[in-house]
């Protein structure tokens, strides 16, 4: 072997010794020792998880300028539990609760809530809730005012 060729040889090892030396460096640096913790105090997180419910709650509010509104309907479309309500007449505002069991996946498929206007009023609305947020709302006016909300589950955006 060439004299040129062993130099080329041992400057590439020391090369790569000096380039392990520094990364071992480097690692070592950025452990934690157990005299580096003394004095840190670790503070509890304000942000608090709260537990999973186990049933979706949904809210079916009807409001309108007068005292009561007709052909009261509501189709909760669940999976395991639908639910259904029909109802000739309620007094308003009217507010009315349904629990979903999350027992299955996708549990709650969709939610629509009607009602109509009594005579003496000039307009309707219907809200639906879900957990205490609002997914679908709307107010209608007119002689044959008739509010109607829907709420779809749909994968993906929107």
């Amino acid at each position: 072997m060439s004299k040129a060729r062993q130099t080329g040889i041992r400057i590439r090892k020391k090369g790569m010794t000096a380039l392990l030396a520094g990364v071992l460096l480097l690692v070592t640096a950025c452990g934690i020792t157990p005299e580096s913790k003394e004095g840190m105090n670790a503070e509890p997180s304000p942000i608090q998880a709260e537990p999973e419910a186990e049933a979706i709650r949904v809210e079916v509010l009807i409001e309108s300028d007068s005292d009561s509104a007709v052909n009261y309907e509501v189709d909760i479309d669940a999976r395991k539990h639908p639910q259904s309500v029909y109802l000739d007449t309620i007094e308003l505002p009217y507010r009315e609760e349904f629990t979903v069991p999350k027992d299955t996946f996708i549990p709650l498929n969709s939610t629509k809530v009607q009602a109509e206007k009594d005579e003496a009023a000039t307009w309707i609305s219907c809200t639906i809730l879900y957990d205490g947020e609002v997914v679908a709302t709307h107010k209608s006016r007119g002689d044959t005012a008739k509010a109607v909300c829907e709420k779809t589950f749909q994968l993906g955006p929107g």
